[in-house]
């Protein structure tokens, strides 16, 4: 029996092809010289390769023409919002600090931008390997790029321990200790409520209770923590490279409890029960009143489809390039952040100005993080699906060695 190929099933065929590729091409090796980060004194000293610890933490010592050392320069590691970033800090020969930089970060530019507008990377200048570096401590850290902040002292500590050892007075990174607060309490209740109240029989004819986790949503992952679930947290995962869990608990239990909680129930707790722009929608598009945009049936499922394209087309990018931040457009991150590009800006104010006419435009047709945990329920039926088909064959069989 001859197996009817369609239109669909080829492309999706071409769109697994394509992101396969493209993971395989990002996991190649990449020719980067370390040394090509180094300063350029301008004093005439030559760099030496001290001590290499794998994957990415570099000492260098800097030698003058006598011999003599003139300074130390680290190249170290740190996890923050969209991967690896790569901290480069000058030493002089006793371990104060020079200067710091970050050759290398995926953290998107507004965010990054915040940073140095609140020079943050001056807070350590000046600074002894031996004196206080703890962040929220000594180091104060950014409001609203505070994973950034966090990524950015990781590769700090690696640095001081590795001058610190150089110098013969080992003062090892900080044990990190996962932190467990406020925000992932209000978190896990959230997820919990969404579950009792869409899957126990007594709750779910109240329709209104799910008011209750949106106005949670919108008030904890919206304008408190500006975390909400974005395409950039799911892409740094499916690259290997998520973030570091001391500092980022919360960004952990949102992940992997929402994909978690769909694989195990298949069901979407997350959209339209805790996702904070949902609400803002929901709420502009009440302000609207009755003015609403209905599309036809079939112009619905073709603007539906649009959110799987603009999915396949970041995680290519994502995928290629290494690089999560590449998936950081979301209008989300600009309303509760109040941080962005001005393309960014732009999106929101359309995407707002639309949702007063059309009920929840970006999550209906254009929401990536949506289309995500629709591919993850259809994973999970295919799932099953295969697994029942191959069950009963053997099931039936064994009943036909029965008899």
């Amino acid at each position: 029996m001859k197996t009817k190929i369609g239109i669909k099933q080829v492309v999706i065929s071409l769109a697994v092809v394509t992101l396969v590729g493209a993971f395989i091409v990002g996991q190649l090796p990449k020719e980067t010289r370390i040394e090509s980060y180094l300063p350029d004194n301008g004093t005439g000293c030559t760099y030496d390769l001290v001590k290499y610890i794998p994957p990415q933490d570099y000492i260098f010592k800097s030698v003058d023409a006598e011999g003599n050392v003139t300074g130390y320069v680290t190249l170290t590691e740190g996890k923050g919002y969209g991967g690896i970033l790569l901290v480069e800090i000058e030493w002089t020969p006793d371990g104060t600090i020079l200067a710091i930089s970050v050759p290398q970060q995926q953290e998107g530019d507004a965010w990054w931008d915040k940073l140095k507008t609140h020079e943050f990377f001056e807070q350590y200048v000046g600074r002894q390997f031996n004196t206080g570096l703890l962040l929220g401590e000594d180091i104060d850290a950014v409001s609203g790029a505070t994973i950034s902040s966090n990524g950015v002292a990781l590769g700090v500590y690696e640095g001081r321990a590795l001058v610190a050892a150089e110098l013969g007075e080992p003062y090892p990174a900080p044990v990190e200790t996962v932190k467990f607060g406020l925000g992932e309490i209000l978190l896990v209740t959230g997820l919990l409520m969404a579950v009792v109240f869409r899957t126990m029989a007594v709750f779910q004819k109240r329709k209104w209770l799910r008011y209750i986790t949106l106005g949670l949503g919108l008030v904890v992952l919206g304008f408190w923590l500006s975390r909400p679930l974005s395409l950039t947290n799911i892409a740094a995962w499916l690259i290997g490279s998520p973030p570091n869990m001391a500092n980022n608990l919360f960004l952990y239990i949102l992940v992997l409890g929402v994909v978690g909680l769909a694989l195990l129930t298949g069901k979407n707790f997350y959209c339209f029960w805790l996702c904070p722009f949902a609400a803002v929608q929901e709420v502009t598009h009440r302000i609207g009143g009755q003015i609403g945009l209905r599309p036809k049936p079939k112009v619905y499922r073709f603007l539906r489809n649009i959110r799987y394209l603009l999915l396949w087309a970041t995680l290519v990018m994502v995928f290629w390039f290494t690089n999560p931040s590449l998936s950081v457009f979301e209008p989300w991150g600009t309303l509760f952040s109040q941080v962005g590009t001005y393309d960014q800006w732009l999106l929101l104010i359309v995407t707002i100005t639309f949702g007063f006419f059309i009920f929840s435009p970006w999550c209906f047709y254009l929401c990536p993080v949506g289309a995500f945990m629709d591919v993850v329920l259809k994973i999970r039926k295919g799932g099953i699906s295969l697994w029942n088909r191959l069950r009963n064959p053997a099931e039936k069989k064994l009943a036909g060695d029965k008899t």
